[in-house]
């Protein structure tokens, strides 16, 4: 359970106070996502029923025109969980980000903590039907991140096309490796087509990945190819992940599919698939049911935190999701 001291309470009430007084002049806005599921999950021979929450969170934007099209803002959003009310990172409020940034015609200049660019460019793009949160979430794919310390620098969109680049610093803390973490994203638009490209690299760990997603009408296809590598025991290991997706629009409804299998070092292997449905109640609120299966096999042990080698999940989950 956590608990907030007086003055934490206060001192949120206070920013909270502060930032609609100043909407006017600076565009301070609060939003969030709240998301919660009656879930039956069952982790080898464990079963457990109950709720889950789906990685909710609530922020503050704000921006502030400059003049000759200068921008200055910030960006504050902390991670919740919904089913208790709990933060989600012990001793980090907003641990999903907390930067500053300056923007112009130039691009835009990020300063603070925030995730891998090349993450949103391909993993996130090619999981449509959950917007890759909760236990459906893709667990194959292989992130490179150290979201602290970073300074990262996104251009302008030409001709369809948008580059990002970040580091990472690594201020000589021991959790850092001693190496700066660097990140890189390319995302290209043109017509039905979409494509994404990620380069991620911090210490012996680094990996590769390119997208591509079509739309058209009430159809939407994406997949990804990543290939990543780090040392484990002494052993530089590579992994191989591709993942397919399709979605079908019907009205205020979707179905969802998707599947991803990976290559592990040796004989390791695994595979994750889900089948969804969404429907929109508004622009802002949806119901939502899906199946989610997750293999590992000769040794594999994805999603690690919660299984062990050659341990399957599977879960069965409806729930509701609201954006504000």
């Amino acid at each position: 359970m956590t608990v907030f001291s007086p003055k934490t309470l206060a001192a949120c009430g206070l920013f909270v106070f502060s930032s609609t007084a100043l909407a006017d002049a600076s565009a301070v806005t609060f939003y969030g996502r709240l998301d919660t599921a009656l879930e039956s999950t069952q982790t080898g021979h464990r079963r457990v029923h109950g709720l889950n929450s789906s990685d909710a969170y609530f922020g503050f934007k704000g921006v502030e025109a400059l003049g000759q099209g200068l921008k200055a803002g910030f960006v504050l959003e902390s991670a919740i969980q919904t089913d208790d009310g709990a933060t989600s990172q012990a001793g980090s409020f907003f641990s999903n980000r907390s930067e500053v940034f300056l923007e112009g015609a130039f691009g835009t200049v990020r300063m603070g903590r925030f995730f891998n660019p090349s993450y949103y460019a391909v993993a996130d793009r090619t999981s449509l039907h959950n917007e890759d949160y909760g236990i459906s979430a893709d667990a194959l794919y292989a992130g490179v991140e150290n979201a602290a310390n970073r300074l990262g620098y996104r251009s302008p969109t030409r001709h369809g096309l948008t580059l990002e680049s970040t580091v990472s610093f690594h201020e000589r803390d021991a959790a850092h490796q001693g190496h700066n973490a660097y990140d890189l994203a390319a995302n290209y638009e043109r017509g039905p087509w979409s494509f994404g490209a990620g380069y991620g690299a911090w210490a012996d760990a680094q990996q590769y990945a390119v997208r591509a997603t079509w739309t058209q009408g009430d159809w939407t296809v994406s997949g990804y190819h990543q290939r990543s590598q780090d040392r484990v025991a002494g052993v530089q290991a590579q992994t191989q992940v591709t993942r397919a997706a399709v979605a079908y629009a019907m009205g205020a409804g979707e179905l969802h599919a998707n599947f991803g299998h990976a290559n592990a070092p040796g004989q390791a292997e695994a595979d994750q698939w889900t089948v969804g449905y969404n429907h929109h109640l508004s622009a802002r609120t949806k119901l939502y049911a899906f199946y989610t299966v997750l293999q590992n096999r000769h040794g594999a042990h994805f999603a690690a935190e919660d299984l062990a080698a050659d341990e399957d999940r599977k879960s069965l989950s409806v729930g509701i999701r609201h954006h504000f």
